[in-house]
């Protein structure tokens, strides 16, 4: 099992937010978890022709565009099997319910989940959706793992009821609920978190031995994480911060937190590793915090 994370370190506008691309290889399947730019989307196939395969499973934690944006170029280059992601429409009757709102109807709140969802349900026609909460198994070594049904639902709800806030623990709702995707091998287990809120993955952060730190290295998200595992001396995390000039990213991470974490950043270049060690097989110019 291999997994790397693509930086957008000599990208032609590496300035710009190119967004998260992380490719799992079980060595029999690959499995795309996000894919935010064309340039990761080129870089995608390259890897495929090196290794192989002629499709992909692409897992997409949440539809915002730096995270979907190369997707489309995948597909239109056959090289997508399916896509696991977000399908709220099925569910328009449990999120109906959950509004309580008697001016809202089943159709009304349809046509607010495929505006708010658009670029999902752009791609219907041209490759198979598998819904994250039904269809969990993704490749040998690789399941979704969250978010919690109920918890994703209700977020959501409070997103399309245009009274409520559209925020819940410290992140925008679509942010909060992204998939993410528990990576095993070997008796070691990384967790890949997308954007997710803190209190969607508390409980799969502590059963996991390496951990992608959420919205690309956010230093509210990462400083929750660390305390869940602070007798996890052991512990490695990831980040995946190609956010260019835009906002967000690690650098209150890097600049803020106090030493003593074993963290691995793309602004220093690709970072891969493989199980079972869960040790680095190379490491372009990262950082390492030693305890």
């Amino acid at each position: 099992m291999k997994v790397q994370f693509l930086s957008a370190k000599g990208y032609s506008d590496p300035s710009k937010n190119n967004g998260d691309c992380i490719l799992v290889d079980n060595s029999s399947e690959l499995v795309v978890y996000d894919c935010g730019c064309e340039e990761h989307a080129r870089r995608v196939l390259d890897y495929m022709r090196q290794h192989g395969y002629r499709q992909a499973k692409v897992v997409l934690s949440h539809n915002d565009s730096d995270h979907f944006d190369g997707i489309p170029y995948l597909i239109e280059h056959g090289a997508v099997s399916a896509v696991y992601t977000l399908l709220l429409l099925k569910y328009k009757d449990e999120l109906l319910n959950r509004i309580g709102d008697r001016r809202l109807t089943r159709d009304s709140i349809a046509r607010r989940i495929e505006e708010v969802y658009a670029n999902i349900y752009s791609l219907g026609g041209s490759v198979t959706l598998k819904d994250m909460f039904v269809d969990t198994y993704v490749a040998s070594g690789v399941t979704i793992l969250g978010p919690d049904k109920e918890y994703a639902l209700d977020a959501v709800a409070k997103r399309i009821d245009n009274r409520e806030s559209d925020n819940i623990d410290k992140e925008t709702i679509v942010n909060a609920v992204s998939a993410q995707l528990s990576v095993v091998s070997g008796g070691k287990k990384l967790l890949l978190t997308g954007d997710s809120s803190f209190v969607a993955i508390e409980d799969a952060v502590k059963t996991h031995n390496a951990v992608q730190l959420p919205h690309h290295g956010k230093l509210s998200q990462a400083e929750d994480i660390f305390a869940a595992k602070a007798r996890d001396n052991a512990a490695i995390y990831y980040v995946s911060d190609n956010t260019g000039a835009s906002n967000g990213g690690s650098d209150d991470l890097r600049k803020k937190h106090p030493r003593g974490y074993a963290i691995y950043n793309t602004l220093n270049g690709d970072q891969e590793y493989t199980f079972p060690g869960l040790g680095a097989t190379s490491y372009t110019g990262s950082y390492f915090w030693r305890r």
